[in-house]
């Protein structure tokens, strides 16, 4: 007689903006596709139950699905994101032969965060003209030991492939058995009582404030999901585009988030929070 379990787990899907991330998870979980392009605001999330067999123990598998933004401006709320991950998936696309080279700065950074997770790496778009090969992706990730598959969402060829794939390593409990792994480098924790971010003796660009911003406001509501669907929610109603920001939007903005989180959070805190974002501002070069 089988066994049968059932599992929640968090999965993230990085990589850089435009290599396919959304339309990943867009084909895998609704079995459809777009080719307009939107860019991930934050991190976002799905879900769908994945059935593991592993010999005669049935695990249904839950998969929350966080689609993470791919700016490298963003790399706060990028690696709030991957607290609580057990496994990821680090997207390339094979029609931009750069996009080879970001894996080991990708992998740090999660692993940084997340431990050493597993990992499946996918070369996205291969109903295009590609500007790399297989054998050049397998080169990469071959001392790493994970596995990878060339996608298309456009088609679906070996999207579901993939996160099957993902699934069964979650369940199995995987344990890098590589040679090489990226050596993960201890944070330095900033000074006692200072905000590092407004320490800085220097400007900041309206992106790095943004970044800033959003992780900030994901800590304050001690929830990152459900802060960026607040935060999507009120940019939108600011009328303001984190791809193309103003600091006049952003201020906007701003007063929009604090009314937001007004019924959650105490007026003392909020007040504190409010005026953090407003120095912030200021700092823009």
């Amino acid at each position: 007689m089988s066994e049968v379990k059932e599992m929640i787990k968090k999965i993230c899907v990085i990589g850089e903006a435009a290599v396919g991330k959304t339309s990943l998870i867009r084909r895998f979980v609704l079995d459809k596709f777009d080719d307009r392009y939107f860019s991930t605001i934050g991190t976002k999330t799905s879900a769908k139950e994945l059935q593991v067999e592993l010999g005669d123990e049935v695990t249904y598998l839950k998969l929350q699905i966080w689609d993470i933004l791919g700016l490298r401006s963003f790399s706060k709320i990028q690696k709030n994101a991957y607290k609580g991950a057990h496994g990821a998936f680090i997207v390339m696309d094979i029609t931009r032969k750069g996009t080879l080279r970001t894996l080991d700065s990708w992998l740090l950074a999660l692993y940084k965060v997340a431990g050493e997770i597993p990992v499946v790496i996918i070369g996205n778009k291969i109903d295009l003209n590609p500007e790399f090969q297989k054998s050049e992706l397998v080169n990469i990730v071959t001392d790493y030991g994970f596995p990878c598959y060339l996608t298309s969402a456009k088609t679906g060829e070996n999207v579901s492939k993939s996160f099957n794939k993902l699934g069964r390593m979650i369940v199995k409990s995987w344990k890098p058995f590589t040679k090489v792994l990226p050596k993960l480098e201890k944070s330095v924790s900033p000074e006692q009582g200072i905000e590092p971010e407004l320490a800085l003796d220097r400007k900041l660009s309206i992106f790095e404030v943004e970044d800033i911003i959003m992780a900030r406001y994901c800590d304050l509501l001690e929830d990152t999901d459900f802060a960026m669907a607040i935060i999507r929610n009120q940019f939108k109603r600011a009328e303001f585009n984190f791809m193309y920001p103003n600091v006049v939007g952003l201020r906007k903005a701003v007063g929009y988030l604090i009314d937001a989180a007004s019924t959650s959070i105490e007026a003392p805190r909020l007040e504190k929070e409010r005026k953090v974002y407003t120095n912030l501002i200021k700092m823009i070069e």
